[in-house]
């Protein structure tokens, strides 16, 4: 497993949330797109477009320090080791809607809060990709301090008519693989008594 590949799989699992709830819903001819939202771009209308356009380190972020790990081998011994802490991230989206029409775009856009809300953790199946552990979850929040004067200087970033959009963002880890040698473990003791 090459672990760096997370940032690209939260990607992918977002795109493939909300191909699989537009679908749910009825709408199969709508394309979803993680590409950056151009309308030069959009090939096919109507598209929902989740593009990652900031990566950043969790609030809270600290120092890191070694942990100490505990798992089995695989003929059953107990096992330990420090390894470097993980990291975790977030993983910023837009998430906007070119339509045929603005009432198409509002329609999707409604169907893309409520994926959203109904979805606020991505685990098992939903995870797409191998960066992930059998156990990963991974939070979807919307992003509360973003607001109008964010999205209108995204837009122009690109050179695009501002649109309505939505801005979540997906907190994940990164896990380092590099870590101690085996460390040994004590598995008795022999004590004994000397007299003088």
């Amino acid at each position: 497993m090459s672990q760096f590949e997370v940032v690209r799989d939260v990607g992918e699992s977002l795109k493939e949330l909300l191909s699989t709830s537009l679908k749910a819903a009825g709408f199969t001819t709508v394309t979803v797109s993680n590409d950056r939202p151009k309308k030069d771009n959009m090939k096919s209308l109507p598209t929902v477009s989740s593009y990652l356009y900031h990566l950043s380190f969790a609030p809270g972020y600290k120092e890191r320090t070694d942990s100490l790990v505990t798992t089995y081998s695989k003929d059953g011994h107990l096992v330990e080791y420090y390894q470097d802490a993980p990291v975790y991230m977030q993983a910023h989206f837009i998430l906007s809607v070119f339509g045929n029409t603005p009432t198409e775009e509002n329609l999707l856009l409604g169907l893309l809060v409520k994926t959203a809300l109904e979805n606020p953790i991505l685990f098992g199946e939903q995870l797409k990709g191998e960066s992930f552990f059998p156990d990963d979850q991974v939070n979807l929040f919307p992003n509360l301090q973003a607001d109008f004067n964010e999205s209108v200087s995204f837009w122009r970033s690109l050179n695009e008519e501002v649109r309505p959009s939505l801005f979540y963002h997906v907190r994940f880890r990164v896990e380092s693989e590099r870590r101690s040698g085996d460390l040994p473990r004590v598995l008795g003791r022999d004590l004994a008594v000397h007299q003088p």
